[in-house]
């Protein structure tokens, strides 16, 4: 497995782990439409249809808006079909491949190149990738130091919800999200599949 697929693969964990997009079995209306948002990444439109159509009864609920499931008393269906075996192998499956993205997005980001600090990352780009990557690359060109897993949660504790432009009413939200995120990438164990040693007995002592 080449080190893009591996990388992708554990943000898609992490973002499974912590919760911090959705449930398997999440089903809520979209903020911007009627559509139905589902899953562990909360697809919405194409995105959550094409999830559907992998899944046997997902077809039932594509292209119907919230409004339409709800109002049939069918929300219950969608999310015994969204957290049954087969419907969480296609959203894990789907997550992974989104994640590639956003592995390819980070990778561009210069300094961001210690493995823990580019899942961390990675955990936050269901919001915007493209966002989270200019995040970074303007506090790269700032000075801060990219490859401390801790100097990367201040920074999310701190200035993301500025760069994400959502108002500080976001701040306590993110600051739970940005310590949430660290202590899960400081805890997995990347020593034994990978032989990358464990948070902080690096030589540099990250």
């Amino acid at each position: 497995m080449e080190i893009r697929d591996i990388l992708a693969k554990e943000i898609a964990r992490g973002i499974i782990a912590t919760g911090v997009e959705g449930a398997y079995d999440s089903v809520a209306c979209s903020t911007a439409y009627s559509y139905p948002s589902i899953g562990i990444s909360q697809w919405e439109g194409s995105r959550a249809d094409e999830l559907l159509g992998m899944i046997d009864g997902g077809g039932e609920f594509i292209g119907r808006s919230y409004i339409n499931i709800k109002a049939s008393g069918e929300l219950p269906m969608l999310q015994a079909i969204l957290r049954s075996e087969q419907g969480k192998a296609a959203q894990e499956q789907l997550l992974a491949r989104d994640c590639l993205v956003y592995v390819d997005a980070l990778r561009q980001v210069p300094t961001l190149d210690d493995t823990r600090c580019l899942i961390y990352a990675g955990i936050w780009c269901p919001t915007s990738h493209r966002v989270v990557a200019t995040f970074l690359r303007n506090r790269y060109n700032r000075g801060c130091n990219l490859r401390s897993l801790s100097a990367l949660r201040e920074l999310f504790i701190n200035e993301y919800y500025i760069a994400a432009d959502v108002g500080e009413a976001y701040y306590a939200g993110y600051k739970n999200r940005a310590w949430r995120t660290y202590d899960y990438v400081a805890g997995i164990d990347l020593t034994t599949p990978y032989g990358i040693p464990a948070y902080g007995e690096a030589d540099n002592g990250r």
